[in-house]
C-alpha cells in the first residue's frame, strides 16, 4: 500500500503540479526551491503540452526530453551545456527520489548521455584586488575577519558560519574547524583576537558563535557591498578561498585538508584557474 506521501508524489507528477511537487521534494535536494523550478519547468510544461506520463514515461522518453532540455525562453535558440546539465541533473534526482519511494523500478535516464562542459576563463582576483577588499573592510572587524580567514587559511563560507568561540584556542592561535586543527597565521590570529576583545577578551570564555552571520547569503551581501564599496567587481568567498592555495605557502591542514592528494589536486585547479587552463 503507497504511503500518503507517495500518493501525493504520484498525483503531483500526473497533474504536471511542479509547485506542489517541489513542495514535496525540497528537503530531499541539493537545489533550493527557485533553481528547482527553473529546471524542472520547461520540461513540466512540454511534458503538459505533450500528455508525457512523467511517472511512467513512454519508450521514446530520452528522445523527447531532448527538445526541452534545449528550450530556451527566447523562442529558437539552445540552451547552454551548463543548463541542459543542470536541468538533466535535476531530474534524473528527481527520479531517484521516486526509485527511493518505491514508484519507480527502473531509471528513465539510464544511459543518457551528457552534454559537455563548456568551461570559461575566469580568473582568481589578484592579490592587489583581494588587498583593496581587505582595506575597505577594516571597518568592519567581523567582515575582516571572516575574509582573512577565507583568504589566509581557505575556510569555507559553512565553516564561517558554525565557527564558536570555543574553537578558537587563544594561547596559541590554533582554530578547530570542521576537518582539521589549523594554526592560524599572524594576520587572521589578529583580526580575530580583534573581534574576541569585542565580546570581553579571552578571560571572558565567550561560548556563542564568532560571527553574526546567519546565512551564506548575508555574508555574501557584506561582501558584495564591500566590494561596491571598494570600486571592485563581486568577488566570490569560493574564489577568494582558492586565491589562498596560490597565494600562501600552506599545508594541508592550515587549508582545511585531511588529504595531502586532495590538498594538492586544489593547489594545481587553483593554478590551472589563474592561467586559464
Amino acid at each position: 500500500m503507497e504511503s500518503e506521501y507517495a500518493l501525493k508524489l504520484t498525483r503531483a507528477l500526473r497533474d504536471y503540479d511542479l509547485d506542489g511537487l517541489i513542495g514535496l521534494i525540497k528537503p530531499q535536494m541539493a537545489w533550493p526551491p527557485k533553481q528547482l523550478h527553473a529546471n524542472l519547468r520547461p520540461i513540466f510544461s512540454a511534458a503538459s503540452s505533450d500528455q508525457i506520463n512523467l511517472l511512467h514515461p513512454p519508450a521514446d522518453f530520452q528522445t523527447w526530453l531532448q527538445t526541452p532540455l534545449r528550450q530556451t525562453v527566447r523562442g529558437p535558440m539552445t540552451a547552454k551545456p551548463n543548463t541542459i546539465n543542470a536541468r538533466t541533473a535535476t531530474l534524473s534526482a528527481l527520479y531517484n527520489h521516486l526509485i527511493d519511494e518505491g514508484l519507480l523500478l527502473t531509471h528513465p535516464l539510464r544511459g543518457l548521455e551528457r552534454t559537455p562542459v563548456i568551461r570559461t576563463p575566469d580568473p582568481l582576483p589578484s592579490p592587489e584586488e583581494i588587498a583593496r577588499l581587505l582595506a575597505e573592510a577594516q571597518a568592519d572587524p567581523a567582515l575582516f575577519a571572516a575574509l582573512t580567514l577565507i583568504y589566509h587559511h581557505g575556510l569555507q563560507v559553512t565553516e564561517i558560519l558554525s565557527l564558536q568561540w570555543p574553537a578558537f584556542h587563544y594561547d596559541d592561535g590554533t582554530l578547530l574547524r570542521k576537518k582539521t586543527a589549523t594554526r592560524l597565521d599572524q594576520a587572521s590570529y589578529a583580526a580575530l583576537d580583534r573581534l574576541l576583545a569585542g565580546v570581553g577578551g579571552p578571560l571572558a570564555q565567550p561560548q556563542h558563535r564568532i560571527f553574526p552571520y546567519d546565512t551564506q547569503d548575508a555574508l555574501r551581501l557584506r561582501i558584495f557591498q564591500t566590494c561596491r564599496q571598494a570600486g571592485l567587481a563581486f568577488i566570490h568567498p569560493v574564489r577568494l578561498r582558492k586565491a589562498a592555495l596560490r597565494d600562501f605557502v600552506l599545508s594541508p591542514d592550515q587549508a582545511g585538508f585531511l588529504s595531502v592528494q586532495a590538498f594538492e589536486l586544489a593547489e594545481k585547479l587553483a593554478r590551472d584557474l589563474e592561467s586559464g587552463v
